[in-house]
């Protein structure tokens, strides 16, 4: 495997450790509820970035790196 994968799997491996355990804490403290329209909105939208997010540095590498 080459190492522009490698940096890409810890980033967003160990990156979305802690997001999905920020996301959590967040939704089990009830800072956004998940029954309030705006709050799950945002939730929704944070999802779609990050796996959005990965998407593009993942064609983003495999470009970088077959190129």
């Amino acid at each position: 495997m080459h190492n522009g994968w490698l940096t890409y799997l810890y980033q967003f491996l160990v990156g979305g450790l802690f997001f999905a355990a920020g996301t959590i804490y967040v939704i089990k403290v009830k800072a956004a509820d998940l029954k309030i329209k705006a709050d799950k909105t945002w939730v929704i939208a944070l999802l779609i970035g990050y796996f959005g997010l990965a998407l593009v540095f993942g064609v983003w590498t495999w470009l970088a790196i077959n190129t």
